[in-house]
């Protein structure tokens, strides 16, 4: 079982502009809903990649402002 992680954004629509920006640098990245917790709120969309393609994502959306998305584990 390949390892994954949770980019969370604002909305659908921030994860959507985030997904095709991503596959444009060569990751694959899944919209998805996360799940529920205290701290995602109820329009919160996420973006489910390799964990490994952590670093290359990171670097793909470095030029974006901070508040348009984070990691899930990252609290």
């Amino acid at each position: 079982m390949k390892q994954t992680r949770m980019m969370l954004c604002r909305s659908q629509s921030e994860a959507l502009l985030l997904s095709h920006r991503l596959s444009a640098c060569g990751v694959d990245a899944i919209p998805v809903r996360p799940p529920r917790t205290r701290n995602v709120r109820a329009c919160t969309w996420g973006l489910k990649l390799e964990a490994r393609e952590s670093g290359r994502a990171e670097d793909c959306l470095s030029d974006l402002p901070p508040e348009l998305w984070r990691w899930e584990d990252e609290g």
